[in-house]
């Protein structure tokens, strides 16, 4: 079959380089030949890659500073499919593709909603760029339909030309090590309720508002466990003492097996302002684990059909947060429930939609 490039930067232990070694395997499975090209072949994830994907690296120390590099790997290497992720990687694979005069077919990934994941001037420069670019591919496939609403908004795009394909998530992973064993007290206490968030320490993932949904809560057996790093951690410790909740509090940092954390807390909350998708939440309800999620622009609404799996509340609602806890706590949607919604979302399955955009726009 016909050889399928993916385009990222690197591959350390992040959201969308899982996303990626997950879609490389799903490939491999399905007998395409895959390239993965990287801006700079580094990081953790390399080593989990199958042996039948051929890494490429472009030897850059910048996204801007591979195009040229990109360019002439698709005029030596000339693959059925290039598959970019991300905004500015999108840009640069856009004019690479444009400058290759080659027959290769350009498919971009937005993996955000544009409008409210821009900040600085670079991110709202790229986003100009993506504008100019993005027409130019032959596809473009956005990770949710919030996603996809919101980019529609900036880019001038027929929306025959943008799809809708959700994150591929390896559900056996994350259940296989959901099993493996865990020293935590508080998990290991059957008199508590044991709240747990994880992600990157930073204003996006709304810790502040779930520690102080957390501090409003009656019950003195209840926990919280935040998992994750990043630069707001000290402040949010400091919050946690300032509202006199710190020893109910655990921040054990970065740890390397969240999901044997999922597996014995007994709600996991998401208290993003914005998520592009929200893989978290899959892991979380493949693990069995009852969800309460902010309802944000795109993702969580989508993955929990509209509630059904697990509470959705306004982003920075305190009150409504906590709310939503006692009661979840309380009346939790059943483990096996979320564990077959969970599999909706499984590598095989979402693999097949990829298959299908490739066999349409003529790999």
């Amino acid at each position: 079959m016909s050889r399928i490039s993916i385009f990222l930067t690197s591959m350390p232990i992040g959201g969308a380089e899982r996303i990626a070694l997950n879609l490389c395997s799903g490939l491999v499975d399905k007998d395409y030949d895959v390239d993965l090209v990287l801006v700079d072949a580094s990081g953790t994830l390399l080593e989990e890659l199958p042996r039948e994907v051929t890494v490429v690296d472009l030897g850059c120390s910048r996204v801007a500073t591979s195009l040229l590099p990109l360019r002439r790997y698709l005029q030596s290497r000339q693959p059925g499919i290039l598959y970019a992720m991300m905004t500015e990687l999108n840009v640069i694979a856009s004019v690479a593709h444009r400058l290759s005069n080659t027959d290769t077919r350009l498919i971009l990934s937005e993996h955000n909603t544009p409008t409210v994941s821009s900040h600085g001037l670079k991110d709202k420069f790229v986003l100009q760029l993506a504008a100019l670019t993005y027409p130019h591919a032959d596809h473009v496939v956005s990770v949710s339909r919030g996603v996809r609403d919101d980019l529609l908004h900036v880019v001038n795009l027929p929306d025959e030309n943008v799809s809708v394909i959700y994150n591929p998530i390896d559900i056996d992973r994350i259940r296989a090590r959901a099993d493996e064993p865990l020293d935590h007290e508080w998990l290991d206490d059957p008199n508590l309720n044991v709240i747990l968030s994880a992600g990157r320490h930073a204003p996006q993932k709304g810790f502040d508002t779930l520690l102080r949904a957390f501090a409003r809560l009656d019950d003195p057996n209840t926990r919280l466990i935040l998992l994750g790093d990043g630069e707001e951690r000290e402040s949010l410790m400091q919050l946690a003492t300032e509202l006199r909740i710190e020893d109910r509090t655990d921040f054990p940092g970065f740890v390397d097996n969240p999901f044997s954390y999922m597996a014995r807390a007994d709600l996991f909350v998401l208290s993003s302002w914005y998520e592009g998708f929200g893989n978290v939440l899959i892991e979380a309800m493949a693990t069995g684990c009852p969800i309460v999620s902010t309802d944000c622009l795109s993702g969580p609404s989508e993955i929990l059909e509209s509630g059904r799996y697990g509470a959705l509340v306004p982003i920075k609602s305190e009150s409504a947060m906590a709310n939503s806890i006692e009661a979840t706590l309380e009346n939790p949607t059943s483990s096996e429930e979320l564990r077959e919604r969970a599999a909706d979302f499984a590598v095989e399955s979402v693999v097949d939609h990829y298959v299908q955009l490739f066999d349409s726009v003529g790999t």
